[in-house]
């Protein structure tokens, strides 16, 4: 019964692909984060000869037969980079990114305890003090935001800290504000080499890039931040869309349960046949 194992075979796809739609949704309320979507390709076909021979002297350009497929399966997850509203916060330390393909950079934990250089448009940063009483500014995950050398640590005892346009950290200390740092901020043209990671953050696979890292990932200049204070990008999941593809993909794996259940009721009657 070849309609069985497709029924079945689509349907762990389309489970995959309801997985995909809820995590949009239950992430649409997530500062910066991206919507994923799912592109379906057809499985391999069958050529299945229900004619024995084939006469080369036949007008007919394709053997004589019938071309059955084998299901549809998930050909790849792409990320939705384009960019969403801006939302006013009120925070000091709330930057938004108004630029296409432009994130910050931060330090997630890598392989063997190392750190692992990534990527993120959201801009809700935090101060997490330190054993030695410095302030280091990191995300909601506490994942360090880089800045000129390294992680952005401030010395302990200031007034006030805040950061502008340009990225830059301001702090004011006995009524003094100057710039202590500047958060880095990179444009990547290319977002399909961003694979994305916990925490609404991505990360770049050097292995697979194929050229070498500086080719992709271009420094931006605080003059040329154009970031937007007290403020911050929303998720870009359209509800409305998510939810449309979710009551299709139900659908679609509803026809194939009964496909599939209609199969084995036809099976067994063939077996109860005397």
């Amino acid at each position: 019964m070849r309609n069985m194992y497709n029924a079945a075979s689509t349907m762990n796809q389309l489970q995959q692909r309801m997985d995909l739609t809820s995590n949009n949704l239950a992430n649409m309320d997530n500062t910066g984060y991206k919507a994923r979507q799912a592109e379906f390709s057809s499985l391999l076909h069958n050529q299945v000869d229900n004619i024995a021979g084939h006469d080369a002297d036949s007008p007919r350009l394709t053997p004589d037969g019938i071309r059955v497929g084998s299901g549809a399966g998930l050909g790849n997850i792409n990320m939705n980079m384009d960019s969403s509203s801006i939302e006013d916060s009120g925070r000091a330390l709330d930057v938004a990114i108004q630029d296409d393909n432009r994130f910050f950079v931060i330090n997630g934990p890598g392989e063997e305890g190392g750190v692992e250089e990534r990527f993120t448009r959201a801009g809700n940063f935090y101060l997490s003090e330190q054993e030695n009483g410095d302030m280091m500014l990191t995300t909601n995950a506490g994942y360090p935001a880089n800045g000129e050398d390294g992680a952005v640590v401030l010395d302990g005892g200031f007034d006030d800290v805040s950061i502008n346009e340009n990225g830059e950290v301001e702090v004011t200390r006995d009524g003094d504000t100057a710039v202590e740092d500047t958060i880095e901020v990179v444009d990547i043209a290319n977002s399909r080499v961003l694979e994305p990671v916990d925490e609404n953050s991505f990360s770049i696979n050097e292995a697979e890039l194929g050229q070498p890292i500086e080719d992709v990932v271009a420094a931006v200049a605080p003059d040329e931040a154009n970031l937007m204070t007290r403020s911050l990008e929303t998720s870009n999941v359209n509800m409305g869309q998510e939810m449309t593809q979710m009551l299709e993909a139900q659908r679609a794996y509803q026809f194939n349960a009964k496909s599939l259940t209609i199969g084995d009721q036809m099976m067994s009657s063939i077996s109860n046949m005397r």
